[in-house]
């Protein structure tokens, strides 16, 4: 890409946004996603520019100072065009899909708190500074948790249906086995639609590697298998070395695993109670590290993630049936809810300690109790 100084290719936007600089000049920033390579660019219009998200551009950039470097983490390029192309035929226009939820809201920050949970839309500063009050931001994120919840109801609805034929027509079939098929398609086809986002890339990886492996009599949930999709992703798709929703999502799974591996004795109900807790705390200091901002309301993450596991099919529900407005009061009054702000960060060489200690406690489970521990005390130092 950098032999030539001028790059001139076609490219999604991926996100718009306007800022105003020292002198009180205000100029649009677009982050567009450049076919062919797929990488990712920041560029900025001096004049005054209307795009919507997933517009299609023709653009040409100076690229002769782009390292390999900057190629893979996502780069800045000057652009000398930026004009908006219209196509018979786009790649994968879900802009249609975008209109089909904006228009069940009069609320614009609704809205876009939708097309973010369903689509893996960009978040505006706003929208994110109330998700992240209330520590939220791994829900509104597309990832496990969704690959879940989509696995759960498809088989949920899909299952009765499938043994009422399999009875009567192939009882040589195994139901789990097919219907797994199913929903990997399924999830593969949302995937394309939300532009593999990295959290939810990761989730479909070890769904996938999970069902081979589970086929053929393997323990499924285990260090190696995080390990091993990790490591193959990093392979294929390289960029996800500087992706924090990506390293984020692999945490929490680890975490989730580190929890189920030294208390999977405990009653069901009772882990079941803790793990969420759990697994909040040991991803404090992870957390943290990259975004500071604290506020008590965090505390209560573990309750809103059980509360999603409702609220997520209901809201997709209630967008098919066209009645996606109904909870707008309330979901507006629950991010309008005033808290006090606090600071709580942790120093590189704290991370790098913390997440040393938490290998260990793969084979010892008193340093588990101490990631817990450090994780814990650490709130009562918030500033």
């Amino acid at each position: 890409m950098t032999r030539e100084s001028l790059h001139v290719n076609t490219a999604t936007v991926l996100n718009h946004y306007t800022k105003t600089n020292e002198k009180g000049r205000t100029y649009d920033v677009f982050k567009l996603k450049l076919d062919g390579s797929g990488a990712e660019v920041y560029t900025v219009s001096w004049r005054v520019v209307t795009m919507s998200i997933k517009t299609r551009v023709k653009v040409k950039l100076k690229v002769d100072k782009v390292t390999f470097y900057d190629y893979l983490k996502g780069f800045f390029a000057p652009s000398l065009t930026l004009y908006e192309i219209y196509e018979d035929d786009p790649p994968l226009d879900v802009k249609p899909l975008y209109r089909f939820v904006e228009e069940q809201h009069e609320s614009e920050k609704i809205a876009e708190l939708y097309k973010t949970l369903l689509f893996a839309t960009p978040i505006s500063k706003e929208l994110r500074d109330e998700v992240q009050k209330w520590g939220i931001s791994h829900l509104i994120a597309i990832s496990g948790y969704n690959v879940g919840v989509i696995s759960f109801l498809l088989f949920f609805f899909l299952k009765p249906l499938y043994q009422f034929f399999q009875s009567r027509y192939f009882p040589y079939r195994n139901a789990t086995a097919d219907l797994t098929m199913v929903v990997l398609v399924v999830l593969f086809i949302y995937m394309v639609v939300i532009d593999f986002v990295p959290s939810f890339l990761r989730a479909f990886a070890m769904s996938v590697l999970g069902f081979f492996i589970y086929s053929r009599g393997i323990k499924v949930l285990s260090f190696e298998m995080l390990g091993l999709t990790t490591l193959g992703l990093l392979a294929l798709f390289p960029s996800l070395v500087f992706s924090l929703s990506f390293w984020f999502s692999v945490a929490g799974v680890f975490y989730l695993f580190l929890f189920l591996h030294h208390f999977a004795s405990l009653n069901r109900w009772v882990l079941l109670a803790i793990i969420d807790l759990g697994v909040f705390l040991l991803m404090v200091p992870i957390v943290h590290t990259f975004f500071p901002v604290f506020t008590f309301l965090q505390l209560t993450s573990p309750l809103s993630s059980l509360v999603f596991i409702v609220f997520y099919p209901l809201g997709v529900l209630l967008h098919v049936l066209n009645l996606g407005g109904i909870l707008d009061g309330y979901l507006l009054e629950f991010l309008h809810v005033k808290t006090q702000s606090y600071l709580l960060s942790f120093p590189w060489w704290v991370l790098g300690l913390y997440v040393g200690v938490s290998l260990v406690a793969i084979r010892f489970k008193f340093a588990l109790y101490a990631c817990l521990g450090f994780a814990f005390f650490a709130l009562f130092f918030i500033q």
